[in-house]
């Protein structure tokens, strides 16, 4: 089997896990770091592309595995070896990480790595615009990878609304909990419809209900394309107040409720109670609850104070901001 590695935003590795064994059948895990996941798969790695919660990622070629590891060590076992790379035509650099962060070594070094790698394919060095890039890479938990970068994931925040959730991080949110054709979810925070979206155009589920109270940010989702799906209903509401929603009809609820840092929210603990009453309201009973917030003081403050137990949480990070996503299995 050929082997692979790619990251995902960090803290979600199980999620991650569970998603990739359903969404790839007959892939075999190896190991999952924090924001990396080791797997072998024997299909076109073509595949991988509509992976969505997937970000960059590697044809893997060789392993190491050690406390000690040293880029120079790396290069000198890859020349003595064969190397075979998926994308084989074109121009290249090589590039060295340590612990996520680039890093500059001896020039020696740099050129050993390139006279090898020009040895075994038809790739032309280029370190300014190439084709496909070969990294060295070290993690911090004793293993390293020489590899070939397949494809990275193209959206950035700068392609996105203020405040708007990344489409792979929406995903893995959905992925949070099992939803299946016969299920009704709820966004009452919908904001531009990341969530929303993901739920329509990735899941395969009963009902969407899609509200926010800022009317602007509701009437953008419904000129969307992906709005006119007859699965789901957008429309402006207070989520304190979900008069369009009867009792325990929603089958759960995912969620990524305002911060308090670019709205005004005077008391974010009873904002988080008056939400929690509210979706406790509209979900049926073993219903699901996924929630994303940054204000985790007040939010589990909120919790203690209604005495609703927390199923899991990840700790994550969102644009740099350290969040958490909490699940519930059951308010009621």
């Amino acid at each position: 089997m050929t082997e692979y590695i790619s990251t995902y935003i960090t803290g979600l590795g199980n999620v991650v896990k569970n998603r990739l064994i359903t969404d790839l059948p007959g892939a075999k895990v190896v190991r999952v770091f924090d924001g990396l996941i080791y797997y072998k798969y024997d299909g076109n790695f073509n595949d991988l592309k509509r992976i969505i919660y997937l970000n960059n990622t590697f044809c893997v070629m060789k392993v190491y595995k050690g406390n000690q590891l040293d880029f120079k060590v790396m290069v000198n076992k890859c020349i003595k070896g064969r190397q075979q790379f998926l994308i084989n035509k074109g121009t290249f650099r090589v590039r060295f990480s340590r612990e996520n962060q680039f890093v500059k070594v001896d020039r020696n070094v740099t050129q050993n790595a390139e006279k090898s790698i020009q040895g075994n394919s038809c790739l032309r060095p280029d370190r300014v615009n190439p084709t496909t890039e070969i990294w060295y890479i070290i993690r911090s938990e004793g293993m390293g990878f020489f590899c070939q970068l397949l494809f990275k994931r193209k959206v950035t925040e700068k392609n996105l609304n203020k405040g708007e959730l990344r489409p792979e991080f929406s995903n893995l949110m959905c992925s949070c909990i099992t939803l299946n054709k016969d299920m009704i979810i709820c966004d009452p925070f919908c904001g531009y419809g990341a969530i929303s979206k993901q739920l329509i155009t990735r899941f395969n589920v009963k009902k969407v209900y899609a509200s926010d109270l800022d009317k602007e940010k509701v009437d953008l989702i419904k000129k969307s394309k992906w709005s006119e799906n007859k699965k789901i209903k957008v429309f402006h509401a207070n989520a304190m107040k979900l008069k369009e929603i009867a009792d325990s009809t929603v089958d759960a609820v995912i969620t990524d409720p305002p911060w308090g840092y670019y709205e005004q929210i005077d008391d974010m603990k009873d904002f988080y109670k008056e939400m929690l009453k509210e979706l406790n309201r509209i979900v049926k009973e073993n219903g699901k609850i996924v929630i994303l917030t940054a204000r985790k003081e007040e939010f589990e403050s909120s919790c203690i104070d209604l005495g609703i137990s927390i199923s899991k949480k990840y700790d994550t990070l969102v644009n740099g901001k350290k969040a958490s996503v909490y699940i519930f299995s059951n308010l009621k």
